[in-house]
């Protein structure tokens, strides 16, 4: 009899800690938190610079993140570079790059961990190496944000040299149109668009992707679906080689009806 308390006495006490350790691994329903920060604090043309993002989650470092990168552009450019950051330390990713040419540049960090998706965009000014102002500044600096950080409004910006177009939108949505990097005819190919607004994603939206062939007036249509919050992709097989215009169209409720065109060239 003394055996069998004693045994039931230990399950007991084992269920009650794998209990524990079950309320322990619980997912957290706070949010994910990021901090940018640069250094040296005022670049110069010619030397390294790290990018680093903390990542917080109830004021604990976050060293799971799923995916850390910084999204890079000079300011009236269209052409955009992803940079991976690794974990240096607790909660602390970094990525270093070297810009050849002073100016005016900007950086979203993309940092997707525990469920959520964190981006912001931030503009920051390279200086030249004799400690000259670069000839322009983005408009963030003209506004007078503080400290040099992202104003919180959407600006317009493209990705990819040969695939961005000068189609402005007004509705405060931003674009980072991905297609493949090698278009084939007659082959599926995947497009994706990353949309945000406020710097927040725009999720549940209703994505179309238009397009056509150059000098051709039968266009088409594909919905695209979302991949993860703000992320939509479809697969499309073009039927010739040539230069496309593709259109991507949003929606959402009643206060959002906007669209964007590309460029594509198809081998």
């Amino acid at each position: 009899m003394k055996q069998y308390i004693a045994a039931l006495a230990v399950a007991l006490a084992l269920m009650a800690a794998g209990c524990g350790s079950q309320e322990e691994a619980a997912p957290s329903a706070s949010p994910v938190e990021v901090a940018l920060a640069l250094a040296p604090k005022e670049p110069v043309a010619g030397e390294a610079i790290t990018f680093a993002v903390t990542v917080t989650q109830d004021g604990a470092p976050v060293n799971d993140a799923r995916s850390v990168e910084f999204e890079l552009w000079k300011d009236g450019q269209e052409q955009h570079e992803m940079i991976p950051a690794a974990l240096e330390k607790d909660g602390v990713y970094t990525a270093q790059k070297t810009f050849a040419e002073p100016g005016s540049y900007y950086v979203m960090y993309h940092v997707t961990a525990r469920d959520f998706h964190n981006m912001q965009k931030h503009p920051f000014t390279v200086r030249a190496a004799g400690g000259g102002e670069p000839a322009s500044q983005p408009a963030e600096h003209a506004a007078g944000a503080p400290d040099g950080r992202d104003s919180g409004q959407a600006a317009d910006h493209e990705h990819g040299g040969e695939h961005g177009a000068n189609h402005r939108h007004t509705s405060g949505v931003d674009y980072h149109f991905q297609p493949a990097d090698t278009l084939t005819a007659n082959e599926a190919d995947a497009l994706t668009v990353r949309l945000t607004k406020d710097n927040q994603p725009l999720a549940k939206a209703a994505v179309r992707f238009e397009y056509w062939r150059a000098g051709e007036e039968r266009h088409q249509f594909v919905d695209a679906a979302e991949t993860q919050p703000g992320v939509y992709g479809a697969s499309v097989t073009l039927p010739a080689s040539g230069d496309y215009t593709v259109n991507v169209h949003v929606e959402k409720d009643e206060t959002i009806h906007d669209h964007k065109e590309y460029t594509l060239h198809v081998r």
